[in-house]
């Protein structure tokens, strides 16, 4: 288990990630995914209008923490849509084309 730590580690700083960082949040259609602190397991920390999360859980094929109380995801601004949709993919890979 160290060495396969230690080898992760030394391939993430070649390309230029440092040590100890890594994703903090997963954004789904669904939901806003977050990590525990001390279980590093995932947390669900919103989902937007409409979506419950008993459809998060069916949609996830693992036990996520769920809060007493989640949030609800704001809607994306028209800026974010357009730096989204002009930006980071242009060509409608993940975001969807514009309707």
């Amino acid at each position: 288990m160290l060495r396969t730590r230690r080898l992760r580690a030394a391939c993430r700083n070649r390309v230029g990630l440092p040590a100890g960082t890594g994703p903090y949040k997963v954004i789904t259609d669904i939901a806003v995914l977050g990590f525990d602190d001390e279980s590093k397991r995932m947390r669900l920390e919103s989902v937007p209008s409409g979506t419950t999360v008993q459809e998060v859980k069916e949609h996830t094929g693992f036990e996520l923490i769920i809060p007493h109380e989640v949030g609800e995801t704001a809607p994306a601004t028209e800026e974010e849509l357009h730096i989204l949709r002009t930006e980071i993919d242009p060509g409608g890979n993940i975001v969807g084309r514009q309707v």
